[in-house]
Formats: C-alpha cells, sequence, structure tokens
C-alpha cells in the first residue's frame, strides 16, 4: 500500500521536503496538504518532533522571504494584476493582522498561518508596512510551531485509520476531491469582480435608455 511505503521513508527526508514545500507555499493549501502527507507516513513520536521542527523551519523561512518581498516590493505587489485578483478586502485582513490593528496584537499574527491565503498574504504585508522582522518571525515561529503540530497529528491519525481501514481508502480520496473541487468553485465566486467590468452599462440609463452622456440624433 501507498502508505506502507511512505511510512518507510527516512524523517529527514519526509521532513526536508516540507520544510522546502512551506518554504514556497506557506499557508496556501499545497502547504496544508503537505503536512496532512508527511503526518500520515509518521507513526513515531520522534519522527513526528523531526517533521515538526522542519516545518517550523519552514515556517520563518516563508515569513523571512515574504517580509524581504513586502520591503521591497509590497505595494507594487498589492496594486499589480495578481493583487487585484487577490483581493482588497484578503490585503486588509492581512494587513490588520500584520500591524495589529482591532486583532490584539502579536498573537492575531500567531493565529494568521491557519488562515490559508490571508496568513501567506501577511509576511508580505509586514514588510512592506515596516513592521520589525524580530516580531514577525517571533509569532510566526510561534504560530507555525502550533499549526505544523495540528496538522501533523491530524495527518498522522487519518494515516492510522487509513491503514487499519484500507478498503475504505478509495471512497475517501473520492470525498477529499469533492471537498477540494468545492472549495476551489466557492473561491473563485468569491473573488472580488475585476475593475472596469460594469463600465458597459454606464451608457445605459434607467431602463435601457440611452444615458445622460450618450449621443443620440433626432430625425430630421
Amino acid at each position: 500500500m501507498l502508505l506502507d511505503m511512505l511510512q518507510s521513508s527516512s524523517p529527514y527526508l519526509v521532513g526536508s521536503v516540507l520544510l522546502a514545500v512551506l518554504a514556497f507555499a506557506g499557508s496556501l493549501i499545497p502547504g496544508v496538504a503537505a503536512i496532512l502527507v508527511a503526518g500520515a507516513t509518521l507513526a513515531d513520536p520522534w519522527d513526528v518532533a523531526v517533521v515538526a521542527l522542519a516545518g517550523c523551519a519552514g515556517c520563518v523561512l516563508y515569513a523571512t522571504g515574504g517580509w524581504l518581498v513586502g520591503r521591497r516590493y509590497g505595494s507594487r505587489l498589492r496594486h499589480g494584476g495578481a493583487g487585484r485578483r487577490i483581493g482588497e478586502r484578503r490585503w486588509s485582513r492581512a494587513e490588520r493582522l500584520a500591524t495589529g490593528t482591532g486583532t490584539g496584537g502579536g498573537p492575531a499574527l500567531a493565529a494568521a498561518c491557519f488562515l490559508p491565503v490571508v496568513g501567506s498574504l501577511t509576511p508580505v504585508v509586514a514588510g512592506a508596512s515596516s513592521v520589525p522582522y524580530t516580531r514577525l518571525v517571533r509569532w510566526a515561529l510561534a504560530g507555525g510551531a502550533v499549526w505544523v503540530t495540528v496538522y501533523l497529528s491530524l495527518g498522522a491519525l487519518a494515516g492510522q485509520a487509513l491503514r487499519q481501514n484500507q478498503h475504505l481508502l478509495v471512497p475517501i480520496f473520492a470525498c477529499m476531491a469533492v471537498v477540494v473541487a468545492g472549495l476551489l468553485v466557492i473561491n473563485h465566486r468569491a473573488r472580488p469582480p475585476r475593475e472596469g467590468a460594469g463600465a458597459g452599462d454606464a451608457v445605459s440609463g434607467p431602463g435601457g435608455s440611452p444615458g445622460p452622456g450618450s449621443a443620440s440624433r433626432s430625425p430630421r
């Protein structure tokens, strides 16, 4: 079985792969999936501890890279094409978490790890907002440690359950695929409309009649 093959992998190898994924993906869906899969390969508490340390290192690397990128390109990223697709609402929420405005300060910054998109934007916004690097890393490490440990534990429990009920493997993965597809659809529909999408409607007045700015020719 695939899980048995993965379980035979060295925890140092699993930890190295997880570190690399989290260093680039952060708390996005690929990062969460990587932690769950890593947890499913682990059974020994020592192995879990080793992989958890690697995951924490990945969180710190992502926070460091995001802070540096935000410090240099933060404003351009936020107001560029990719930033507009993310949505100003998410950027504003990440800004409140990064700066501590109305969120309770550091603990809220640590809890950002559990927010898939907003949590990944937080280090970038922190760099753009001149949040001290030491403050960001301290809370990113605290939040990342809890985040990685929770999902590693969930992955380990799921892996153990799957090994004991191998006949349920296909239905479980099918349900997971349906849930992921549903989340992607919801996320797509929740995106804010692009600027200028309703520009073509501005030329029509109520009832479809020409608006005040439209030119009309009267018959002579």
